[in-house]
């Protein structure tokens, strides 16, 4: 599921689109044609089973009203007083036996036509038998019997057995073939009662009723609930009585209907569910036949399939115009998001200048339209920052500097004065000299940088300059590398640190003072040290002596001027750090990013 959900989040917005579109038109479809399959199978299958049980339920009834009839008219050999005394008559003991025996043979004859025949129609013929005689004493059919059949196997029967074994009882007899009275053996069922005495219980024979399978058919419709629907008439034995297949007749039940087909004795309804069909059987209670109805489940879902196919169909049709239609509002939607996309890109890779089609409609012309604006809005933005941070800078470094300037002057001023009054004018000359490379190194730039050996010739003149002034009470020494020589680097960085060191270090120390110039490469980055070994400096007097104000001896302005140009220029990363010497007196540093090309 997870990976499905990843493959679905990466597709793009217009296949997103198609399958959106696809799966509106498969889902809906697809539970409609469901639950319209399922609820008209349930419902047709509820109205055939039902059919089929009423149907089975009649057909008995039918069977069971046709052979009421011929329940009543087999007791007619004990109850008419004709046929009684035939029936109770010893031939052998009258003078004229064959002729007693031909005029008996017509009166029952004519009583079978007038007294049975005519009662029923499903009726297809009658048989009297004589015990005594062991003679057909009566029958419907006077053209023809097959007398053959009678003397050997007639009464070895088993439905003739089963008759007279059932001692005076009716007897409803299932399928078998009529031999007697028929030229061809014709398939039938029958029913019988053996002929009792009723005071001696003596045997006097039975009578025999044969119905023809084909005259069984009326008693039902042939009408089908489907077009594969069988009805089978079964008879007590789980024979066939009746089938639509002629070939299935007299075949056992099992053999048809497979071995686990199942009925209820005791009448009642049985419907049985198989794997392929609906066998709902009905039973009689007088003849002990069911009536079976076999629907198969194919007839049920026939129509479903039929829907299924046009469901089909449909969904195929709906999905091809639903993947056109969603593929065009795709293109729609996409081509200008497309146009919209390859511009933001731009934008991404700082191309501000990118206009966009303000002339869109919709959502997109509304971002369009808003992304425009902003990027008018941030091109403003850019331009009045870049003018603004442009006048910062200028402003504040000419105030940086001048702040710078006229101090250094000042105290330069101050320095020839002293040395005019107490040498009697002797060093003038050469302090002015080294005074004026100053003045010169100060203004003879525009820009703020300077290269290292600039920085490094400055500051040669001006510890001249302070060597005058403490008549020569330090030492310089210059530890700069060859190789940064020609670096670059902002103005006046190491000129307020070696200012600290002289008027703040070395004032007020009984030794000759030592200051050291260090300039080299470090982890990438331009490292300028001043060291002296001084009286020492912490930062938090120099922050103390800020706020009481500058003084003659402290350059009160130019740590911060040094950290704010610093800081300004290159980055918080940058700056400058003072600390105590491993030995006294201070080390201040400076870290700077290298730099070999003239800056702004």
């Amino acid at each position: 599921m997870n990976k499905l959900k990843q493959k679905m989040l990466h597709l793009s917005l217009e296949k997103k689109l198609i399958v959106a579109f696809s799966a509106f038109i498969i889902v809906p479809l697809i539970l409609i044609g469901g639950i319209v399959s399922w609820v008209y199978v349930e419902n047709n299958r509820g109205t055939m089973i039902d059919a089929a049980v009423e149907n089975n339920k009649q057909i008995i009834k039918n069977i069971d009203t046709s052979l009421q009839p011929l329940l009543r008219l087999s007791m007619f050999p004990i109850q008419d007083s004709t046929v009684y005394p035939i029936m109770r008559k010893d031939y052998g003991k009258v003078t004229y036996p064959l002729l007693e025996r031909g005029r008996d043979f017509d009166k029952v004859n004519g009583l079978i036509q007038s007294g049975v025949m005519l009662y029923s129609d499903l009726i297809d013929s009658v048989v009297i038998y004589h015990e005594n005689s062991q003679s057909i004493i009566g029958r419907s059919n006077k053209e023809y019997m097959n007398f053959a059949y009678f003397k050997e196997q007639f009464t070895r029967e088993p439905f003739v057995q089963k008759i007279r074994g059932a001692h005076g009882r009716f007897v409803p007899v299932g399928i078998h073939q009529e031999k007697l009275l028929s030229t061809k053996a014709t398939p039938v069922v029958s029913a019988g009662r053996a002929i009792m005495d009723p005071y001696t219980k003596e045997d006097l024979g039975f009578i025999l009723f044969n119905i023809s399978v084909d005259k069984l058919k009326t008693l039902w419709s042939d009408s089908a609930f489907s077009e594969n629907t069988n009805f089978y008439l079964i008879d007590e034995a789980d024979h066939i009585v009746h089938s639509i297949y002629p070939e299935e007749i007299g075949l056992p039940a099992a053999e048809v209907l497979g071995s686990d087909f199942q009925y209820n004795a005791d009448g009642e309804v049985n419907t049985q569910i198989n794997r392929d069909t609906y066998m709902i059987s009905s039973s009689s209670s007088m003849a002990d036949w069911k009536a079976v109805t076999v629907i198969p489940k194919k007839d049920l879902f026939s129509i479903v399939y039929l829907m299924v196919a046009i469901l089909m169909g449909a969904l195929i049709l709906l999905l091809v115009l639903s993947i056109l239609i969603s593929a065009r509002i795709a293109t729609t939607i996409m081509k200008p998001l497309s146009v919209l996309n390859s511009k933001m890109k731009l934008v991404s890779q700082g191309q501000l200048d990118v206009s966009f089609d303000t002339r869109q409609h919709g959502e997109i012309g509304v971002i369009s339209h808003t992304v425009d604006r902003m990027l008018q809005e941030i091109r403003d933005l850019i331009e009045r920052i870049y003018v603004e941070e442009e006048e910062k800078r200028t402003l504040e470094m000419n105030a940086l500097q001048s702040q710078i300037r006229p101090h250094f002057i000042y105290n330069t001023l101050n320095v020839i004065k002293w040395m005019a009054k107490i040498q009697g004018a002797t060093g003038i000359e050469e302090a002015l000299q080294a005074f004026s490379s100053v003045i010169k190194f100060t203004v003879k730039k525009e820009g703020n940088y300077v290269t290292i050996a600039e920085e490094v010739e400055f500051m040669e003149n001006y510890t001249k300059i302070l060597d005058f002034r403490y008549f020569n009470k330090f030492d310089v020494t210059y530890e700069v590398e060859p190789a940064v020589m020609n670096h670059r680097t902002l103005k006046f960085l190491l000129q307020p640190l070696v200012e600290n060191a002289v008027f703040h270090g070395f004032e007020g120390i009984d030794y000759k003072g030592m200051l050291v110039i260090s300039i080299y490469e470090e982890e990438e980055t331009l490292i300028m040290k001043v060291s002296d070994n001084g009286r020492g400096f912490p930062e938090g007097g120099q922050a103390k002596q800020e706020q009481e104000g500058p003084r003659d001896t402290f350059n009160s302005i130019g740590l911060n001027n040094i950290r704010n140009r610093i800081s300004l220029h290159f980055g918080p990363e940058y700056g400058l750090w003072i600390k105590s010497g491993e030995h006294g007196g201070t080390v201040a540093w400076i870290r700077v990013p290298i730099i070999t090309e003239e800056a702004g």
